[in-house]
């Protein structure tokens, strides 16, 4: 395998250019037609300093009244959080008082921001949450413009994953895998949520450039302080968009454990590694993280409880760590980062259909092996020789066999026999590009190897979800990419072979997306049932459109569920939606507000004078991920 470049630059730009614009139009399409979910909830709040569910905001909400309380009768506490106050001798009772947006959009201080990013995020991505905010200063609050954040760097990882196959393989294999990561579904899901999967991504790909090209260089390179920075700036950041990114780095470290051989680079990676780390240790230490430690032992402790005590009936789908549950859940992750596996392992129904599937896929990589040999021992058969025929002829008998799936268990035959090829592309590698692809094979499995250790060490599954192993789809798709163009070069049996194969299966990615697009795909989108639009964003429109003054909008006004003792200094009932609608109000309006505590249903706005409400909007089944 060369670097040679056979595409002219004017051609590579202008087919880049393309690729960009189909991603892009790919990521706009339907951008905002669904409703923010829960996750995206929090991403909208701790954006602007505010804690989901007003813990820093109790005093806009409701007024407070002491009253004794018999401490003696007080339950003992096990553990106490720091800076989680409570009183043994009062009780603190908060009655709703009204509210306006003006008062909802006070200045925050620093120490909001903070404890916005604990409470509803475990202190995770702070780096995410600044860069979001000033976004939506700039652009306006909407679900459009939030999620518009994520698109910018989902276009962002099309180009880079260019540049970085460009730059370490060929131009063409640059192109190849720009055009997958461009309709690759798991990245067009994320470019559609309010979440920082999307800058993480592109931030951790961009790290790995740089890490690469500091392992390659000459360490007298006159460039390689700019390197260094960027690797630094790169690698901080991106721990600083989300913990995980700790895996990414591991396989950095592994990679120059074997193949960095120079002691000053060493000693300069060395000194680089602290720098990195350094960010993400002051926020643990004496950041807005500080809670992070604490928060994530409750959570492996409650999902550990969840999945021992009520394994298939809990809210976070927590199963007990036995080895057949986390190869349950492993097997769609290692399907789904290849494109043309995406969506198998879901359709794997039945034991013989499936030892079928990999037996003519080994017979066909064993047919494949035995032809190469004897072609390099004696005369190439003939082209219309009856042996090119027994490829097609073992995937008929395949046809035959199934009893359902029948595409599906071929499409999972010839992509064994497609995954095989990484042994030819190694093979015809020079020795540089082996050590690359080397690093192709840590970034493709490490993230995902440790989201299995960390399952058994801490007794569910909770953590095995694609968007915590995505850090692996660039390169896996850069593999791709290299198995492609091998299979190019193989005889015509095979090219046809696997060209209607690999088309019927991007039949099925199509499928996908048209799910995914109609807000039916639970793997994508988490829902099997199209949400409506935003019905806050509605609320808000209808409130400034009837409000009139001495009206007063009404909040439903749930009871908050106590989960850990930290949730006790929030206030006893729910004021997510009230925050959520104010979040799309003017900052400036004066519209009277108050939480209703007697329904949980509706927002409904009291005319002056008049006895019966309106009924602005029903949220009740419109909460998603909320109820």
């Amino acid at each position: 395998m060369t670097q040679s470049n056979s595409v002219s630059p004017e051609k590579s730009w202008f087919i880049l250019a393309l690729i960009l614009a189909l991603g892009l139009g790919l990521r706009m399409y339907k951008l905002d037609a669904y409703s923010i979910f829960f996750d995206e909830k929090s991403t909208m709040v701790i954006s602007q300093g505010i804690v989901l569910e007003g813990a820093n905001q109790k005093d806009v909400f409701a007024s407070k009244r002491i009253t004794a309380r018999p401490f003696w009768q007080s339950p003992r506490l096990d553990y106490r959080p720091r800076g989680v106050l409570r009183s043994f001798t009062y009780q603190e009772i908060f009655v709703p008082k009204s509210f306006t947006p003006e008062e909802f959009w006070a200045p925050k201080s620093i120490a909001d921001y903070y404890e916005a990013m604990t409470r509803s995020d475990i202190g995770n991505s702070p780096f995410y949450y600044l860069l979001l905010h000033y976004w939506l200063e700039i652009f306006g609050m909407s679900d459009f413009s939030a999620r518009g954040f994520s698109v910018l760097f989902s276009i962002g990882i099309i180009a880079l994953t260019y540049f970085f196959g460009q730059r370490f393989f060929s131009n063409k294999v640059g192109l190849i895998a720009a055009g997958i990561v461009a309709i690759e579904p798991f990245f067009i899901a994320y470019s559609h949520q309010a979440r920082n999967y999307s800058l993480t991504f592109f931030l951790t790909l961009l790290a790995t450039y740089y890490f690469l090209q500091i392992i390659e260089d000459s360490p007298g390179s006159r460039k390689v302080w700019k390197l260094y920075l960027g690797y630094i700036l790169a690698a901080g950041l991106a721990l600083l968009s989300h913990f995980l990114v700790i895996t990414v780095l591991l396989a950095h470290g592994l990679y120059a454990l074997f193949f960095l051989k120079n002691i000053k680079t060493w000693i300069r990676l060395a000194l680089a590694a602290p720098a990195a780390l350094s960010g993400v240790t002051w926020w643990l230490v004496a950041g807005g993280g500080q809670y992070t430690l604490y928060t994530l032992s409750y959570q492996a402790d409650l999902y550990r409880r969840m999945a021992e005590t009520r394994p298939y009936n809990n809210p976070f789908g927590a199963l007990p760590a036995t080895f057949q549950n986390v190869l349950n859940k492993s097997l769609p992750l290692f399907s789904d980062i290849f494109l043309f596996s995406n969506g198998l392992a879901d359709a794997l129904v039945g034991k013989r259909n499936l030892v079928v599937s990999l037996v003519l896929g080994l017979l066909l990589i064993l047919w494949y092996r035995y032809q190469n040999r004897r072609s390099n021992l004696s005369t190439p058969t003939p082209a219309l020789h009856w042996t090119r025929a027994v490829p097609f002829i073992l995937m008929f008998l395949g046809l035959a066999i199934y009893t359902q799936n029948k595409i599906q268990f071929t499409i999972l035959s010839v992509s064994l026999f497609a995954l095989s090829l990484v042994w030819d592309v190694h093979k015809n590698s020079s020795k540089p590009q082996k050590h690359r692809l080397w690093l192709l094979y840590f970034m493709g499995l490490i993230p995902t190897l440790f989201l299995i250790v960390m399952a058994f060490k801490n007794g569910h599954t909770t953590g095995i979800t694609q968007r915590y192993s995505g850090f692996s789809f660039p390169y896996v798709i850069i593999l791709l990419s290299l198995i492609i163009l091998t299979i190019t070069k193989l005889r015509l049996e095979y090219r046809i072979l696997c060209l209607v194969v690999f088309g019927l299966q991007m039949i099925f990615v199509g499928q996908r997306l048209k799910e995914f697009y109609q807000d039916q795909s639970v793997k994508y989108g988490y829902f099997a049932n199209t949400r409506e639009p935003n019905p806050y964003m509605e609320a808000a429109q209808r409130i400034q459109n009837l409000y009139q003054p001495g009206d007063t909008v009404l909040y439903p006004a749930p009871d908050f569920l106590f989960l850990s003792e930290m949730d006790r200094t929030f206030l006893p009932y729910s004021v997510q939606d009230a925050q959520l609608t104010n979040l799309y109000l003017p900052k400036k309006s004066q519209y009277v507000q108050r939480m209703d505590t007697t329904q949980e249903e509706s927002i409904l706005l009291l005319k002056k004078n008049q006895a019966e409400p309106i009924v602005i909007k029903r949220l009740k089944g419109l909460r998603y991920g909320s109820e």
